[in-house]
């Protein structure tokens, strides 16, 4: 997986649109995630807590709500405040950016190297710690 990743959505929590080349020359965790889902009731909240507890300098953690998929605004902000997110929460335009990235399923993360190219994929499937070892190969590329 070379492909290289782009695209701009707006952060929920500041109202600004970002792009994925803000973060030119750092590797990036992705996670796509909707508030209906038990997976992501799982996962998000450890993502939260990896979020608080990194370097913020060395990788870069966004999630995507995936809007075509949420159930509506009121249950994903809820979400939001219950598990007291701090880390950046974007909101997809519909599932433009999921599908840009091949999602089949949510929760799906994806780490990107420094260039932002696909270096691995973590679906419902996978466990937190499986994304953490990916993490841990990522920094160390």
């Amino acid at each position: 997986m070379t492909e290289k990743a782009a695209f701009s959505l707006k952060d929920l929590q500041s109202n600004e649109v970002l792009s994925l080349s803000d973060h030119s020359g750092k590797p990036v965790i992705l996670q796509f995630w909707v508030s209906w889902c038990p997976d992501c009731m799982r996962e998000v909240p450890f993502l939260e807590q990896f979020y608080k507890s990194m370097n913020n300098d060395e990788l870069i953690v966004l999630t995507v709500n995936v809007t075509g998929r949420e159930g509506t605004k009121e249950q994903r902000d809820a979400f939001i405040e219950k598990n007291q997110l701090t880390v950046p929460v974007l909101e997809d335009n519909g599932t433009e950016v999921y599908d840009l990235f091949n999602c089949t399923s949510v929760p799906t993360t994806v780490l990107l190297d420094a260039e932002h190219h696909i270096q691995d994929v973590y679906t419902d499937k996978d466990k937190f710690q499986d994304i953490l070892y990916g993490i841990t190969r990522l920094l160390s590329r």
